[in-house]
C-alpha cells in the first residue's frame, strides 16, 4: 500500500505544481463568469447604436402606429429606432426603391422597410438590410407590424383591441416542485435545466480531461522509458492504481477550489443582484450525489483510458483507440434534451442503469425528478461491480501492454493477455 501511496503523491505533486493546473483552475471560473456576463454586455453594446430605418408604406396603415410604438431611447437620449417615411408616387417607386437599397448598401441607412398597399390581404412586407440575421431587430418589426394590422382588423370589425387584449390576457403559471418527502420548492424549466446542465457539464468535462490526461501521461512515460524505472520498484497494478488515484485527488482539489470560488461569487452576487441564484436549484444531497457519481465515473473511465495508454505507442494511436470510450461519454450529453423532458421514461431509466452512461444520466435524473431510492442504489451497485470487473480486466492488459513497444496489439492479442 505504501508503494501506491508514493505514486499517488508523485502524481499529485507533478500535476498540482504545473502551470497548466493553475491556469485551468483560475481560467474555468473566469470563463463561467464570462459566459454569464459577456452576452449581457454585448447586448448593451448593441443597443447603444441608433438604427436608421426608411419606410415606404403604400398601405398608409402602418407607419404612424409604428413610429408611435417605437419610442425607446438610448442612453444618450436618441431614439433607438429612427424612422423616416419615404413617399414615392407609383411611377417613381422602382427608381426610389433602387436608390434606397443603395443607401442600405453604402451604410447611409440600416434598413429599408417596404409595406405594399395590399399588406392586409397578402400579409407580407419586405425588410432590406445588410444583416438580416439580427433576430431581435427582425422579430421586433415583424411583431409590431403584425400587432398593428391585427388592431386595424379588429377596429374595422367594430371590436375594441384593448378589450380583446384584456379578455385574452394569459395567466402566469407558478411551477412548484414536490420532493419525495412532500417538501415544496418553487422551480421552473430554466432553473431545472441550467442547474442540471452545469453539474453534468462539469462531470463530463473533468472525467474526460483527467481520464485522457492519464492516458497521455502513460504514453509519455512509456515512450521515454521512465515506466521501466518506476516498475522496478512496484508492480504494474500498483503503478496503475497510484496513477488513477493521484489524478483523482488532483481533480477533487480542483473541484474544491471551484466550489469555494463559486460560493464566494454566489454570496457576492446575491448581495448585489438577488435573482442571480434563482437558476441554481439543488439541495445539499445533490452535492453528495455529485461527488459519488464523479468518483465512480472517474474510476471507470480512467481505468479504460489507462488501458488505452498502455497499449498505444503515440497520441494518434490512443485517440483512435479511445474513440468508443469518449463516445460513450458524449451520448448522455446528446440525449440531455430528451432526459430533461422525461427523466422517468423507460428509455431514460434503462440508460441510467447502464454503467457507461449512469454517472451522468442517473445524476441528471436525481436532480430533475427524485427517482426511487432503489433505482439510485441499483445504479451505484451496478457501477461499482462494473468498475471492479473493468479494473480486473484492465490490470491484465496493463501488466503486459505497459512494457510492449512497436505495433499496437490486435483484439485477439488483448484476449490472450487477459487469459495469461
Amino acid at each position: 500500500m505504501h508503494k501506491i501511496w508514493a505514486i499517488i503523491k508523485r502524481e499529485y505533486k507533478e500535476a498540482v505544481y504545473k502551470k497548466s493546473f493553475i491556469i485551468l483552475t483560475l481560467l474555468m471560473p473566469i470563463l463561467m463568469i464570462g459566459f454569464a456576463v459577456l452576452p449581457a454586455l454585448l447586448m448593451e453594446v448593441k443597443s447603444a447604436k441608433q438604427t436608421r430605418i426608411h419606410v415606404i408604406d403604400e398601405s398608409n396603415l402602418v407607419f404612424d402606429s409604428l413610429q408611435k410604438n417605437l419610442k425607446e431611447r438610448l442612453k444618450d437620449g436618441k431614439l433607438r429606432y429612427l424612422l423616416v417615411r419615404v413617399t414615392p408616387s407609383p411611377t417613381e417607386l422602382p427608381t426610389i426603391m433602387e436608390k434606397e437599397k443603395k443607401l442600405v448598401a453604402t451604410k447611409k441607412i440600416d434598413v429599408l422597410l417596404y409595406i405594399p398597399a395590399d399588406v392586409d390581404s397578402m400579409l407580407q412586407v419586405q425588410f432590406f438590410a445588410r444583416n438580416v440575421a439580427d433576430l431581435d431587430l427582425t422579430s421586433r418589426f415583424k411583431n409590431e407590424i403584425s400587432s398593428i394590422l391585427s388592431q386595424q382588423r379588429l377596429l374595422a370589425a367594430g371590436i375594441r383591441p384593448d378589450l380583446v387584449k384584456k379578455l385574452t390576457k394569459p395567466i402566469k403559471l407558478n411551477t412548484i416542485k414536490i420532493s419525495k418527502t412532500g417538501k415544496e420548492s418553487k422551480s421552473g424549466f430554466m432553473q431545472e435545466y441550467f442547474s442540471t446542465f452545469i453539474f453534468i457539464f462539469f462531470l463530463y468535462l473533468t472525467i474526460i480531461i483527467y481520464g485522457a490526461g492519464i492516458m497521455r501521461s502513460i504514453i509519455q512515460e512509456k515512450n521515454s522509458r521512465i515506466v521501466e524505472t518506476i516498475l522496478s520498484g512496484c508492480n504494474s497494478f500498483q503503478f496503475m492504481a497510484g496513477k488513477i488515484l493521484g489524478q483523482g485527488a488532483v481533480s477533487l482539489t480542483q473541484y474544491l477550489i471551484w466550489g469555494l470560488v463559486g460560493l464566494g461569487l454566489l454570496i457576492w452576487g446575491v448581495s448585489y443582484y438577488p435573482e442571480s441564484a434563482k437558476y441554481l436549484n439543488f439541495n445539499p444531497m445533490i452535492l453528495l450525489y455529485f461527488v459519488i457519481f464523479f468518483v465512480l465515473g472517474y474510476l471507470l473511465y480512467s481505468a479504460l483510458y489507462a488501458a488505452i495508454g498502455a497499449i498505444s505507442n503515440s497520441d494518434q494511436e490512443a485517440q483512435t483507440a479511445a474513440y468508443p470510450v469518449t463516445l460513450s461519454l458524449v451520448v448522455p450529453i446528446i440525449l440531455f434534451g430528451y432526459i430533461v423532458k422525461d427523466p422517468n421514461s423507460a428509455v431514460t431509466t434503462t440508460l441510467s442503469q447502464i454503467p457507461f452512461f449512469s454517472p451522468i444520466i442517473m445524476f441528471a435524473r436525481i436532480n430533475l425528478s427524485n427517482p426511487p431510492v432503489w433505482q439510485i442504489l441499483l445504479s451505484i451497485g451496478i457501477l461499482v461491480i462494473t468498475i471492479a470487473i473493468t479494473i480486473w480486466f484492465v490490470a491484465k492488459i496493463f501488466r503486459v501492454g505497459i512494457l510492449m513497444y512497436g505495433k499496437r496489439p490486435t483484439l485477439p492479442e488483448l484476449l490472450k493477455w487477459i487469459k495469461y
